[in-house]
């Protein structure tokens, strides 16, 4: 959201005695403010089905992820919640069903391919080299942003003629190779760039102290938060996180909740997310889908899904009357 949102937001509210009351209608008016910022469809999974050998992990289950919102995908543990964010990601091929991202209906991709397309993501497990620094890890998320700089001069135009294609381009990979192994010219001036990137959200993730720390000596919650900035160094427009909150105490959980939106406003980036603390899920998301067991179990608002019967039942369990 932009300050000028935030400022309207503000200015909507009108005064009240009451401080926790003015404080909440304050947070309903700016997250209003928000969700009227949502665009158009940027994802549409469309009866997805994935099965492995005879079992289903995913059963005939659609939704949609809209642009600049938070979408919470969430369930009892087994509901195909994280083979869900694998099919989106293209690391698990489903067999019925497909995936439209951004108008294109996605075909069966690697994970490279729907990563340089603009998908990025984190994992229940923290996935960080560990014995590298802060900066180093992230700056591994720019390399699906780092192309030769030789190779960029060549005139892709003239790559349709054989000919030229044959006796030019074999020069500019070797001047490619060459500039990058001796660290010289444009290639020192594109790390440079990439390297400016990666300190902006390092500052902005408040994590400039550890930036040059192994991430294997940094405590759990900070190890989280590096995974999300080398997310971020991805400059992704949809970026999915499988439960970034898991095994935090309630401190980071609250720095992670405010680095998320802090994320979604400034920089607009779209997110889909798994999250077991349905307190924080309640707070951040703009729409919820409720899986279980495979199964789409209900979709809408915070305020509606917590509502859901079904969903109530899923996660606190049906009672059943013992025969007399």
């Amino acid at each position: 959201m932009t300050m000028t949102q935030q400022d309207a937001a503000a200015e909507a509210v009108p005064a009240s005695a009451d401080g926790e009351g003015h404080l909440a209608e304050h947070d309903a008016t700016v997250r209003e403010a928000h969700r009227r910022a949502i665009g158009d469809v940027m994802l549409e999974v469309d009866n997805i089905t994935l099965r492995f050998g005879g079992v289903k992990a995913i059963t005939d289950v659609s939704f949609n992820i809209r642009e600049h919102e938070i979408f919470a995908i969430i369930g009892p543990n087994g509901a195909g919640k994280t083979s869900m964010l694998n099919v989106i990601n293209g690391f698990y091929h489903p067999q019925d069903g497909t995936i439209t991202y951004k108008g294109n209906v996605r075909q069966r991709m690697r994970p490279y391919e729907v990563a340089m397309g603009g998908i990025a993501r984190t994992f229940q497990n923290v996935a960080l080299f560990r014995g590298m620094s802060t900066l180093d890890n992230m700056m591994a998320g720019r390399l699906t942003k780092m192309h030769g700089a030789a190779e960029r001069a060549f005139d892709k135009s003239l790559a349709d003629i054989p000919v030229v294609n044959f006796l030019t381009y074999p020069f500019f990979w070797t001047a490619d190779f060459l500039m990058d192994a001796f660290y010289w010219g444009p290639y020192q001036k594109e790390e440079e760039r990439h390297r400016r990137r990666v300190e902006e959200i390092i500052e902005f993730l408040e994590i400039v102290d550890i930036r040059r720390t192994p991430v294997g000596r940094l405590p759990y919650g900070l190890q989280k938060r590096v995974e999300l900035g080398r997310a971020l160094a991805m400059d992704p427009q949809l970026l999915l996180l499988d439960e970034p909150m898991a095994g935090m105490n309630v401190e980071e959980k609250e720095d992670m909740s405010r680095f998320i939106i802090d994320v979604n406003e400034e920089f607009g980036t779209t997110m889909a997310l798994i999250e077991h603390d349905m307190g924080v899920v309640m707070d951040i998301s703009d729409r919820v889908v409720v899986l279980n067991y495979g199964r789409k179990l209900g979709e809408g608002t915070p305020d509606v899904v917590q509502k859901n019967q079904d969903v109530i039942d899923a996660y606190l369990g049906v009672s059943h009357d013992r025969p007399g």
